[in-house]
């Protein structure tokens, strides 16, 4: 049995780096940590997440793929979220509407990858 300790970061394929990245930064204020240009790939850093975006020309996010990040949020700031993502024009594909004893709301990126915000958190 392999024993893991944590998850080091998750992985998106975009189709353009530097777009994904603002799209991140603005939305949750990820910051950039290392960025490799000639390898057209950037590590983001909120609080303990981080994420790899790794551009592939063209990527497009299959249609109707349940493949998906969840973020954990409070529940006094879901409805600021919906507000937020509403206001971004950001396509939201479902919810928000109650689940597990909360809430959820998924939505996409700029390249159709699926984003969660949910409460409670899973344990």
């Amino acid at each position: 049995m392999i024993v893991i300790e944590s998850v080091d970061h998750v992985g998106i394929t975009v189709s353009n780096l530097e777009r994904s990245i603002e799209f991140y930064r603005e939305l949750f204020d990820f910051e950039i940590i290392e960025k490799f240009s000639d390898a057209r790939q950037a590590f983001l850093r909120v609080g303990d997440i981080v994420l790899g975006l790794y551009e592939i020309e063209g990527y497009k996010n299959q249609s109707g793929t349940k493949n998906h990040i969840s973020f954990y949020i409070d529940e006094e700031d879901f409805e600021d979220a919906i507000d937020e993502i509403k206001e971004r024009d950001i396509p939201i594909v479902f919810g928000p509407d109650n689940l597990r004893k909360g809430k959820s709301v998924v939505f996409l990126d700029p390249d159709g990858n699926q984003i969660e915000l949910c409460y409670p958190r899973m344990s």
